[in-house]
């Protein structure tokens, strides 16, 4: 039986990310569990300190967004491997669910780059819920 639901967010600021932003604000709102977004800035040899403004410009946005819906927010920088670091923020966190967004990418894209997605629900020990960019009007 799962006791903590509390929700992981990969977060990067933009569309894809947005729609998934939402939808996990409703999710941690309506289980009443605390929301984590996570930002993983994917230079290797870069120190936490040194993250780029527009990223903790953007992640304040979002906590503000989610805080302002009734989320308890809680946000996480790190630098790394996205695939990894979600992995290891979900396991150290021990989430009950992570909520990523889904890149509009071709197939190509996939195949060459690989996908977070892909991996986090082949490795992840929780539910990962992937939620499609909304289409433009």
């Amino acid at each position: 039986m799962v006791t903590d639901m509390s929700i992981l967010i990969a977060y990067d600021g933009r569309q894809a990310t947005e729609a998934a932003l939402e939808y996990a604000t409703k999710l941690s709102v309506s289980l009443e569990e605390p929301l984590y977004i996570l930002n993983v800035v994917s230079k290797e040899q870069m120190d936490p300190e040194d993250i780029d403004p527009t990223v903790q410009e953007y992640m304040a946005a979002a906590s503000q967004k989610a805080m302002a819906a009734g989320a308890d927010v809680h946000t996480i920088i790190e630098v790394g491997k996205p695939d990894d670091v979600i992995l290891e923020v979900a396991t150290n966190f021990q989430c009950g669910a992570v909520v990523v967004g889904r890149p509009e990418r071709s197939r190509l894209d996939r195949m060459v780059m690989g996908s977070v997605s892909q991996n986090l629900v082949e490795n992840c020990k929780c539910p990962v819920i992937i939620v499609p960019t909304p289409e433009e009007e």
